[in-house]
């Protein structure tokens, strides 16, 4: 099958937010679109990157030296950078022939434009997304699993509350920015009025995968909420319990005086 053109897409997790709007005040490239949640440029015919404001780059037609300067210098921007880049990549294949192929980390279509781009782009970040935050709450589901097997050994979970609390804490955090960030998951406005992206967009969501690993990342967290209901419960009945014994010592205590007081 002949080729013609080649453009290659990679995707970075940097961090978990991303000043876009510093960003876009400070850099002089020239910006083919905006939102308040992304930055899209297109340096020339053949190189485009993308910033999302929560911690994603993509670069499409760069080299490794032109990335590695882009990603040094966004990393400005960051917030809670990351140790360790989570990446994904794409090729997107220029092809004679009609119609659209998808294959495990490529796509072959007829015709490359800015919006097939991307459309590409979009989909490589959300494969990214859902990386970094299955991680997350596969993380926050082992350290729920400790807490579990000390309730099946020792008949009680041996966490404070203040630790219960902060735990919690981090879980909704985590919770609160899938829902914030992962929003796109929805089909980008640019494809509902065009069959020849919407295909492409249906077809890449396919080949990523990306609405059965969604739905994988949500049931993580729906088992860690449900482990901590019943963590909280748990501290209440504890704490229920303390309180009673305090107010029958206090009642202890008040009875003897009563009686003290009649003796003596």
């Amino acid at each position: 099958m002949e080729q013609e053109k080649e453009i290659k897409i990679v995707a970075y997790q940097l961090a978990e937010n991303i000043n876009i709007k510093r960003f876009k005040a400070d850099y002089t490239g020239e910006l083919f679109s905006s939102s308040s949640y992304e930055l899209f440029y297109q340096e020339n015919q053949s190189a485009w990157f993308y910033v999302l404001n929560y911690g994603l780059v993509a670069f499409a037609g760069y080299d490794d030296i032109r990335m590695s300067s882009l990603i040094s210098l966004i990393e400005n921007y960051c917030d809670n950078r990351l140790e360790n880049f989570y990446r994904e990549d794409l090729v997107v294949f220029r092809q004679k022939e009609k119609g659209i192929r998808f294959t495990y980390n490529a796509i072959y279509v007829p015709e490359i434009n800015t919006d097939v781009i991307r459309i590409a782009m979009i989909n490589v970040c959300q494969s990214v997304a859902i990386d970094f935050y299955a991680d997350a709450s596969q993380r926050l589901l082992d350290e729920a699993s400790v807490f579990t097997n000390e309730l099946e050994k020792y008949g009680k979970v041996k966490i404070s509350k203040k630790n219960l609390l902060k735990f919690i804490g981090k879980s909704m955090n985590i919770k609160n920015r899938i829902i914030d960030n992962l929003y796109i998951i929805d089909s980008p406005e640019i494809v509902w009025d065009n069959e020849y992206l919407g295909h492409i967009n249906q077809g890449l969501s396919h080949t990523f995968d990306l609405k059965m690993r969604f739905r994988d990342t949500e049931y993580t967290l729906k088992i860690v909420e449900n482990n901590l209901s019943i963590f909280t419960e748990l501290i209440h009945h504890r704490e229920s319990k303390l309180l009673e014994v305090i107010i029958i010592v206090l009642i202890g205590i008040e009875m003897l005086n009563l009686v003290f007081d009649k003796l003596f």
